[in-house]
């Protein structure tokens, strides 16, 4: 019995670290289309339905930065508006200076990273789950 509580003890570590976690998913957004754009809300709502927890990313960069833009933000603004939790979006700082945009020209629940690729290689070394977005 000693033995058995033991290899408990010694196990646990491992089984503990076997429990599911939350699925985390990086959507890797290069389109303008605002097609693609009205097809995310779905997806993420979709995904959200199924999997509460899930945590999502939606790293844009290239035209696909046309999505967090103040002036074209109709698609974004709705998917904020539905408060969904572990949610976010994410910009590329290097698109952002090639294309003379400033923070304040992004709606103001965006994060930004340097480069958007870079941030989406690293979220998939940590074991985040890649989609491509668009058609």
């Amino acid at each position: 019995m000693k033995r058995f509580v033991l290899i408990l003890l010694l196990l646990s570590p491992v089984i503990a670290g076997l429990a599911q976690q939350p699925a985390r998913v990086v959507m890797h957004l290069q389109s303008s289309d605002t097609l693609v754009h009205r097809s995310i809300v779905n997806q993420i709502s979709n995904l959200k339905k199924e999997i509460p927890d899930a945590e999502i990313a939606v790293v844009c960069h290239g035209p696909g930065m046309d999505f967090m833009l103040n002036t074209k933000s109709t698609y974004i603004n709705r998917l904020d508006k539905m408060k969904l939790s572990n949610v976010s979006f994410i910009g590329c700082e290097f698109t952002m200076k090639q294309r003379n945009l400033t923070k304040g020209d992004l709606v103001p629940y965006a994060k930004t990273v340097p480069y958007a690729l870079v941030d989406i290689v690293k979220k998939q070394q940590d074991n985040w789950i890649y989609v491509k977005l668009g058609f």
